[in-house]
């Protein structure tokens, strides 16, 4: 039989025991003090204190983690298991009989509960929760507002939410901000196009599309754009446009603050060249009006070498109804070199079509 410590009070005295009887006693209770506090340094309780004892005949029992009871009858070091929300242990898990302190509190008052599920990604946060780019962390704090989207061929896609650095980019004339999957890198080239459209008094541009999984040079019945589960297409002959890595975009409508649109399929708003000479040299010297306008637009983007590529309705007829800006050389998404020709390079590719 296990020996116990002294007795409680009884009306404020304390009953008194053979004093041989009562040293046995406490040389007992001392020693399963020592064996409680070596399981307390073995990580086997809740606690490493052991006062006062319950006078129940009950062990203890975790709060919240189920039961955590001791054996008292028989002083059993054997606790519950611990605490499965991370609550505290009731009473650290002693047993009346002065056994050693219970494991159940192994997770005791410090117990950690379950971790919580990871937070969905925010503004710049990659869809895994993992930390984003460095260029997405670069447009988020640039304020632009987007999402981001997958899409082959485009390293660090993203979808805008919103106007770009005050412009709107859409799809055709519609009035909420295009959904195709833009490289982030893009995204930083039209964010410096856009301080150039609003210094002309442009707030909006309407698109052909930005995104386009496909060969060089133009889109057709067989060179069309690709999803995600299609076969790679065969552009070992011409290359891949740009338009497949989201680095591209075709533009047809400019939008002034004062909702005047300019088109530049209309053959009054964007005068064809059509003789010797340079889209930003002999071309431009000769235009008036809208067309005046749209010519000095993109000879300024070229000027101050926003695009890598620029071409105009001048280029070829597969131009003729857009302007096509691009940031990026024909080659896998891998690669990002952007090519800068001496001025001017409006109208100028290596190949019909980037």
């Amino acid at each position: 039989m296990a020996a116990s410590g002294p007795e409680p009070r009884v009306d404020g005295a304390v009953k008194v025991a053979d004093p041989v009887a009562l040293m046995h006693d406490l040389s007992a209770w001392v020693r399963l003090h020592v064996a409680a506090s070596a399981f307390a340094a073995l990580g086997c309780s809740g606690s490493d204190d052991v006062g006062p004892l319950p006078t129940d005949g009950s062990g203890g029992a975790n709060a919240d983690g189920g039961a955590g009871e001791n054996d008292a009858a028989a002083g059993s070091p054997a606790g519950g298991a611990a605490a499965s929300t991370g609550g505290t242990v009731g009473d650290g898990g002693r047993s009346s009989s002065g056994g050693a302190g219970g494991a159940s509190g192994s997770a005791g008052s410090g117990g950690r509960g379950a971790g919580g599920n990871s937070g969905t990604a925010g503004t710049g946060g990659a869809p895994d929760g993992s930390a984003p780019s460095a260029c997405l962390q670069e447009i988020s704090a640039m304020g632009v507002a987007y999402v981001e989207t997958e899409a082959r061929g485009v390293v660090d896609a993203v979808e805008l939410t919103a106007p770009l650095n005050g412009v709107l980019i859409a799809n055709g004339t519609n009035t909420d901000p295009a959904s195709d999957p833009i490289a982030c890198e893009f995204v930083k080239t039209l964010w410096d196009f856009a301080e150039l459209l609003k210094a002309r008094g442009f707030s909006r541009i309407g698109t052909l599309g930005s995104y386009c999984y496909r060969c060089c040079c133009a889109y057709s019945s067989t060179n069309f754009c690709r999803g995600p589960d299609d076969p790679e297409p065969d552009c070992s002959v011409d290359g891949y446009s740009n338009h497949s890595w989201g680095r591209a975009v075709d533009i047809r409508y400019y939008y002034k603050t004062d909702g005047t649109r300019y088109d530049i399929d209309d053959p009054a708003h964007w005068i064809q060249w059509t003789a010797a000479g340079d889209t930003c040299v002999e071309a431009l010297a000769v235009q008036t009006g809208v067309s005046r306008e749209l010519y000095d637009l993109v000879c300024e983007a070229s000027a101050q070498r926003i695009f890598s590529t620029i071409l105009t309705p001048n280029y070829n007829a597969a131009h003729r109804n857009h302007t096509h800006l691009d940031i990026g050389e024909t080659s896998p998404a891998s690669a990002f070199f952007i090519r800068s020709l001496a001025l001017p390079y409006v109208d100028i590719s290596a190949r019909g079509d980037d």
